[in-house]
C-alpha cells in the first residue's frame, strides 16, 4: 500500500497519547481528541531537535548523543554529511514540558548519518547530565504493543509544548522497518513526531526499538485522513554502529606494536620510500588493536635517516590528504612524532612521503573506542620534571641505557589516572637516540616512545602510569637531560573524563600563508579553535592540536595556553606563564609535536578568556613560522567545575 504522506513532516507537532508513570508505560491510550501529556519526570530521554527547517523528535542514546531520522535535518533530498551541521541545530532533552527550565538546551556539534538507513546521530556540545539515555531493545514482534513518544502535533494543538506518548500494535516486521497501527487505541503519529522513539518496557526499563518515519496521520489536527498506521525505521540492530560512533575513550596498548615498518615489510612492501608516494596499511585487527569498535588510533610516526629533507603525513585511507605534515625530518636524522588519526572505512591508514629515500615506522600506542578505556581531561601545562635542576627527580643526566622513574600524579593529575599526556623535551643530546617508557613495575616496553636528534627535541607523548602514578623512562642514546610538562591525563573510566570529538585534520593557521610574517620575539598568536570549525562557542574545554615550528632563526620554544588575562607591562614583552611545548633549534627546517591544551571558556568569572581561543607565544630572541592543525577536541567532563 503506497503511503500518500510518505514522511512525518518537520514542524511543531505531536502524537495522541497514553499516560505513563515513572518508567512504567501503560498500554491504555486516550482518544486523539483527549490528548494528555506524559507525567512529569517520565520519558526524559525523548528530545526535541530543531533548526531553521523545523522541529522533530529524537532519543538520547548516550550522554552526548541523540538519534533521530536523517530527513529531520535536511530538505529537498539533500544528503546529511558527516561533521558539523550545515545550519545551527539545537536539542532540548530532559524536559517533557518545554515551558519548564529543567533538562538541557544544547547545540549540536556533529552529525553522523547511517550509510543506508534514515537514521542520524547528533552530537551534543556537552553531556546531558541527570538524564538517563535509553538503551536498545530486541526486535519487535508481531502483535506486540509498543509505546511511541514525540513532541509533534496533537488532535487539538498545532504547537504543543508538552511531550505525549501513545500505544501502538505491531503489524509487521521488515529487514529495516516496523509497521504499527494505533487504531485500537485511537493514537496517531503526527507532524513533528518524526525521529521520536518507539519504546518497549522490559523489567521496568524502557528500550528503544525504532524511530518514527512515515505515517498516515489520521486524527491529527487539520488532517482529513482516518488511517492511523505508520512505518518505523528499525534501530534495534544498530547497536554496534551507534556504539562505534558515540564514544571515544582511550585504551593504551602495552607494549606498543608496529603497524608499518618499511625496513622489514611489516604492513606493506619492504623498502625505503622515495619521492612523492602514498603507502596504505592496516590499522584495525593488528598489533593489539581490535578489529571493530575503534574510531582512531594514537601512533608514533618515525622517519628513519632520510637522504634529503623529507616529510610524512598520516591520514585515514580514503580521505583527502591534509595540507599539513605530520612529521618533518632533516637529512640523516631519525625523528618521531605522536599523532591521533581517525581510521578509514576499511580500517586502514595512509602515510604520504615527500623527499629523499626514507624508511618509515608507524607504531600504535593506543586506540579510541566505545568499550572501556578512559575519558580525557586537559590540565594547565605544568612543569613536573627537570633533571637539570632536580625538579621532580634527582639532578643529573640519564646515561646511555640508564633509566629514571617519575611520579606524575598527586598534583594536577589525580591518583588513579591511567595515562599521562606529556610534553617531553630531550636536552643536550650530542647525537640521536630514543626513549622507552612503561608503567613502573610492569613489563618493560622495548618500542621507542620518542626518537630524538642531537641538541634539543621535544614531543607530545601519552605514557601509561602504574597504580602509583609512576612511569619509567629508559634512555637508548647518549647521556641526556629530560624536561617533562603535564598537559592532561586519561581517567580511569569513560565516566570520569570527556570523550574525544574527532575531526578531520583542520589547518587553523599557517603564518607563511599569503606572504605572512613569522612570529617575532615574544610574538603572540591568538587562535579561535571553534567558530569556523563548526564547534559551538563555549562547548570546548580542551583541544588536541599539532604544532609545527618552521625555519626558526634562533633557539627557543613556544608556550600554548588558554586565552585569559595576560601581563603586558614587562619591558621585555609579555610575561611567560607556561612551560615550553615545541622546543626548536636554529637551522632546523621544521619540527611537529602533538599538544593537548585547555582553551578559553566563559564561566562568568573575572579573567575568563574568549571561548575556544588559545594563545601561542614565541619565547626566543628570533623569529619562527608556525602551523597549527586541529585533530580533535573534548568538552568539560560531567560533574567537573568550570
Amino acid at each position: 500500500m503506497r503511503l500518500t504522506r510518505s514522511r512525518l513532516a518537520k514542524g511543531a507537532a505531536l502524537l495522541a497519547t497514553a499516560v505513563v508513570a515513572g518508567t512504567t508505560i501503560s498500554s491504555t491510550a486516550q482518544a486523539v481528541s483527549g490528548v494528555s501529556p506524559v507525567p512529569s519526570g517520565t520519558y526524559l530521554f525523548t528530545a526535541k531537535i530543531q533548526n531553521d527547517l523545523g522541529a522533530c523528535s529524537a532519543a538520547l542514546v548516550d550522554p552526548t548523543w541523540v538519534v533521530t531520522t536523517t530527513d529531520c535535518l535536511t530538505s529537498g533530498g539533500q544528503p546529511v554529511v558527516v561533521g558539523p551541521p550545515t545550519r545551527p541545530t539545537t536539542v532540548t532533552v530532559g524536559r517533557t514540558d518545554l515551558t519548564a527550565t529543567g533538562g538541557h538546551v544544547m547545540a549540536v556539534t556533529a552529525l553522523v548519518p547511517h550509510p543506508s538507513r534514515n537514521v542520524v546521530l547528533a552530537q551534543l556540545e556537552r553531556p546531558a547530565t541527570g538524564v538517563t539515555p535509553i538503551s536498545l531493545g530486541a526486535a519487535a514482534t508481531a502483535g506486540e504493543q509498543l509505546m511511541a513518544a514525540g513532541f509533534g502535533r496533537t488532535a487539538t494543538e498545532w504547537v504543543p509544548d508538552k511531550l505525549h506518548a501513545g500505544a501502538f500494535a505491531v503489524t509487521g516486521i521488515g529487514n529495516t522497518t516496523v509497521t504499527i497501527d494505533g487504531s485500537d487505541t485511537a493514537t496517531s503519529l503526527c507532524k513533528g513526531d518524526a525521529g521520536g522513539p518507539l519504546v518497549r518496557v522490559s523489567s521496568g526499563a524502557p528500550q528503544l526499538v525504532a524511530l518514527h518515519d512515515r505515517s498516515w496521520q489520521g486524527g491529527c489536527l487539520s488532517e482529513t485522513e482516518t488511517r492511523r498506521t505508520a512505518t518505523e525505521v528499525r534501530v534495534d540492530d544498530l547497536g554496534s554502529w551507534i556504539s562505534q560512533n558515540t564514544r571515544n575513550s582511550y585504551v593504551a596498548l602495552s607494549p606498543a606494536g608496529a603497524l608499518l615498518d618499511t625496513r622489514s615489510g611489516v604492513g606493506a612492501t619492504a623498502g625505503p620510500r622515495t619521492g612523492a608516494v602514498t603507502t596504505d596499511f592496516q590499522a584495525l585487527g593488528v598489533a593489539g588493536v581490535p578489529a571493530t569498535g575503534v574510531t582512531a588510533v594514537l601512533v608514533d610516526v618515525t622517519a628513519i635517516r632520510p637522504t634529503t629533507a623529507a616529510y610524512l603525513t598520516v591520514f585515514p585511507q580514503g580521505s583527502p590528504r591534509p595540507a599539513t605534515s605530520s612529521l618533518n625530518a632533516s637529512p640523516g636524522e631519525t625523528i618521531s612524532t605522536t599523532q591521533v588519526v581517525k581510521v578509514g572505512p576499511d580500517g586502514r591508514l595512509s602515510v604520504y612521503h615527500q623527499g629523499g629515500s626514507t624508511n618509515v615506522l608507524v607504531d600504535v600506542r593506543g586506540y579510541f573506542t566505545n568499550s572501556g578505556g578512559g575519558g580525557l581531561v586537559a590540565v594547565p601545562h605544568t612543569r613536573v620534571v627537570d633533571t637539570r635542576s632536580g625538579t621532580g627527580t634527582t639532578t643529573g643526566t640519564i646515561p646511555t641505557n640508564g633509566s629514571r622513574t617519575f611520579t606524575l600524579t598527586g598534583g594536577v593529575i589525580p591518583a588513579g589516572a591511567s595515562n599521562a599526556l606529556l610534553d617531553v623535551a630531550v636536552v643536550d643530546a650530542v647525537s640521536g637516540g630514543y626513549l622507552n617508557a612503561y608503567a613502573t613495575g610492569g613489563a618493560a616496553d622495548p618500542t621507542s616512545v620518542m626518537d630524538y636528534a642531537g641538541g634539543v627535541t621535544s614531543q607530545g607523548l601519552s605514557v601509561k602510569l602504574s597504580s602509583a602514578g609512576q612511569v619509567t623512562f629508559v634512555n637508548r642514546g647518549p647521556a641526556v637531560h629530560l624536561v617533562i610538562s603535564l598537559e592532561g591525563y586519561i581517567a580511569a573510566s569513560p565516566a570520569e573524563g570527556a570523550d574525544l570529538r574527532l575531526t578531520q585534520a583542520i589547518q587553523v593557521v599557517d603564518t607563511r600563508a599569503n606572504g605572512g610574517a613569522p612570529l617575532k620575539t615574544k610574538g603572540e598568536l591568538f587562535l579561535n579553535l571553534t567558530g569556523a570549525n563548526g564547534i559551538p562557542l563555549n562547548a570546548m574545554d580542551g583541544a588536541l592540536i599539532s604544532v609545527t615550528t618552521i625555519s626558526p632563526t634562533t633557539n627557543g620554544y613556544l608556550t600554548v595556553e588558554p586565552d585569559g588575562i595576560f601581563a603586558y607591562t614587562n619591558p621585555g614583552g609579555p610575561v611567560v606563564k607556561n612551560p615550553s611545548v615545541s622546543n626548536f633549534t636554529a637551522g632546523h627546517l621544521a619540527r611537529t609535536t602533538m599538544v593537548v591544551t585547555k582553551v578559553g571558556r566563559d564561566t562568568g568569572q573575572i579573567g575568563d578568556g574568549k571561548p575556544g581561543v588559545i594563545r601561542i607565544l614565541n619565547v626566543s630572541s628570533g623569529t619562527v613560522h608556525v602551523v597549527v592543525t586541529l585533530h580533535g577536541w573534548f568538552n568539560k567532563p560531567a560533574g567537573r567545575a568550570n
